[in-house]
């Protein structure tokens, strides 16, 4: 259901730093993968957790193309993002749709093949949002613990026996690594809550402001987004992330665009996303020459 305006004043946070710096992001989107929910087990799973929640069924996706599950996407992420699994003491996982096999966590495979026994969790039912929310409470925890390098793994996928209410265009994943000498700068992320559409212009020029980023830093949108209506002021070029991926559109539209980590305005980009179901927006600068 899309946010309504209630007159009440959006929930606030001061900007906060990530402690370490971004080292690498890299991004994949996945072919039809090998795996079937079409077994005795996932039939029951899914008849019972669509029935429970009044979700309207699609069983004819069951019987369709094998799709890919978290933990095999975040597991081919994590070869593409390093060599050396060993260093990452911190993982955490950020999606919005449910996973495709509820028999094999993500988080379970990364404690698995990444060594010496790091901190895994999973951030989700967040919406768009939840990779500027898996940022914030992994900042906590590097904070609180003194984690010398962490990974961000983000995953869409869009083989589900059941309507979810979006449009989902396929399976796809971002991965980020950060160090303390991160050669890709330092994130720093701003989230607003309960900002209805019809006040997203005034909200991103505010966060804009408090992450000190001037019109000409260039742009990367969700897909609900437009620069002429929602960046009031912004001069520089934008790009806009792909519909159908919610949670790693964003960050895989920064991973792809040619030359985003260069000098001078090219070394700082700004990564703005608004989900009209939670009414959370998210406002993330990366800047290569912060310290």
């Amino acid at each position: 259901m899309a946010a309504q305006a209630t007159g009440v004043p959006p929930a606030r946070r001061a900007p906060s730093r990530f402690p370490l710096r971004l080292d690498r992001i890299v991004h994949r989107e996945f072919p039809t993968g090998n795996l079937r929910i079409d077994d005795p087990f996932s039939r029951r799973h899914f008849a019972d957790l669509t029935a429970l929640y009044g979700v309207e069924p699609r069983p004819e996706v069951a019987d369709g193309p094998p799709g890919n599950n978290f933990a095999g996407m975040a597991a081919d992420l994590l070869a593409d993002l390093t060599d050396e699994p060993a260093d990452i003491g911190l993982a955490v996982v950020a999606h919005t749709t449910p996973d495709l096999d509820c028999r094999r966590a993500a988080v379970t495979c990364l404690s698995e093949v990444i060594p010496g026994r790091p901190l895994v969790f999973t951030v989700a039912d967040c919406g768009s949002a939840a990779p500027f929310v898996a940022l914030e409470v992994a900042a906590s925890y590097i904070k609180r613990h003194g984690h010398r390098t962490a990974a961000l793994f983000v995953l869409d996928q869009a083989t589900l026996p059941y309507e979810t209410g979006r449009y989902l265009a396929g399976d796809a994943g971002a991965a980020l690594l950060f160090t303390p000498e991160g050669r890709a700068g330092s994130l720093t992320v701003r989230r607003v809550s309960g900002v209805p559409a019809e006040d997203v212009p005034a909200a991103v020029r505010g966060a804009l402001d408090e992450l000190g980023c001037d019109p000409e830093v260039p742009a990367v949108l969700s897909p609900g987004l437009r620069a002429a209506r929602d960046l009031p002021g912004h001069t520089g070029p934008t790009v806009s992330a792909p519909d159908g991926f919610p949670v790693s559109g964003v960050l895989g539209a920064l991973a792809s665009e040619v030359g985003w980590a260069a000098v001078g305005h090219e070394g700082r980009r700004v990564l703005v996303d608004h989900d009209t179901d939670t009414a959370e927006l998210s406002v993330c600068l990366l800047d290569r020459g912060a310290p």
